[in-house]
Parts: structure tokens; C-alpha cells; sequence
């Protein structure tokens, strides 16, 4: 009777163990590729999910599309994502400078400049140590607009990028999409 009683103690402590719960896929964390107007955008970074966390006065999500003085006809954009921990800052932008973006085109992302479409990632510790990684000529990705509704000023898209800081290191930015007001 002992020994059957403890049997049974065995079997129910053992099947009362939590198991392991699976990791939870890195591409699963990010918010669904939407076209309305959610204020929801993310990736991937070097394969983690890469979305807006922590406290920045002016927000941790943001996309403008305004055309300098003019917000009525747009031309500049720009989507950013940034994280803030205890002694780290960390951003991703995809800017387009001067041009009007159209629902199913991709644009290349390469070099800075003042026509241009670039993505970059900025790291920033204790406030002081920046490294910064861009887009340019010869490493480079996409922004693809996907949705884009002028009377809501609603904008959606994805995007992908590489990008390489001053000593060669690059960071590998996937799976982008954001679907955003401006």
C-alpha cells in the first residue's frame, strides 16, 4: 500500500510540473501589419523584436510626413522606433527626404543625403557613447508603402535594412512594418 501511495504521489507531483514553456518566436512579438491607422509599428533586430519601450518625453513611436513649412503635401518622412533602459538608448529610423511616397513602391534605402532614403540604428550608453549605423551605397535595404490614406493621414509600409557603424560592424534590421498616423 506504501509503495502505491507514493507511486501516486510521484505520478501527480510529476504531471503537476510545469513545463517549459516554448520561447516565444521573436517575429510573434511584433504587432500585426495593419492599414488603420493603429500607431503600432516594429522589427526585428539582429533577430529580436525590436519594439517602442520606456520613457522619452516626446514618445518612443513617432512618423511625420510634411513637406517643410507645407504639412498639407507631403515629402519628407521618417518612422522611428526607440527603447530606453536603465543606461542605454536605442533607435531605428527610416527617413525619405523630398519625396512623395505612392502605395506599392519600394524605395531603396542607401546614403544620407538631401534627396535621399536611408535607415539607421543608434545606440547610445550613459547618455555620452553613441554608435551609429546607416544605410549606404553599397549596403543598403527597402521601405515598401503599403497603405496610404491622405483624408485620415494614415500611412503603413514595411521595411529592411543593414547598416554598418565606422568599424564594419552591421546590424541586420528585418520583418519592419509600422502603420501609423502622421
Amino acid at each position: 500500500m506504501k509503495n502505491l501511495l507514493f507511486l501516486l504521489v510521484t505520478v501527480l507531483s510529476l504531471s503537476c510540473c510545469s513545463k517549459d514553456e516554448k520561447p516565444i518566436n521573436p517575429i510573434d512579438q511584433l504587432p500585426p501589419a495593419t492599414q488603420t491607422g493603429a500607431n503600432t509599428a516594429g522589427c526585428l533586430v539582429d533577430g529580436k523584436a525590436f519594439l517602442p519601450k520606456g520613457y522619452f518625453p516626446d514618445g518612443n513611436l513617432s512618423c511625420n510626413y510634411i513637406n517643410g513649412k507645407d504639412f498639407i503635401n507631403g515629402k519628407d518622412f521618417n518612422i522611428s522606433i526607440a527603447q530606453r533602459n536603465d543606461n542605454e538608448t536605442l533607435s531605428m529610423n527610416v527617413i525619405s527626404y523630398n519625396k512623395s511616397l505612392i502605395v506599392g513602391e519600394t524605395y531603396q534605402l542607401k546614403e544620407y543625403g538631401a534627396d535621399s532614403k536611408f535607415g539607421e540604428y543608434i545606440t547610445v550608453y550613459n547618455s555620452i557613447q553613441e554608435t551609429r549605423y546607416s544605410t549606404n551605397v553599397t549596403i543598403t535595404g527597402e521601405l515598401k508603402i503599403t497603405n496610404h490614406n491622405f483624408d485620415k493621414a494614415i500611412l503603413s509600409g514595411t521595411f529592411w535594412f543593414d547598416a554598418v557603424n565606422s568599424k564594419g560592424q552591421i546590424v541586420k534590421i528585418r520583418e519592419g512594418r509600422f502603420d501609423m498616423e502622421y
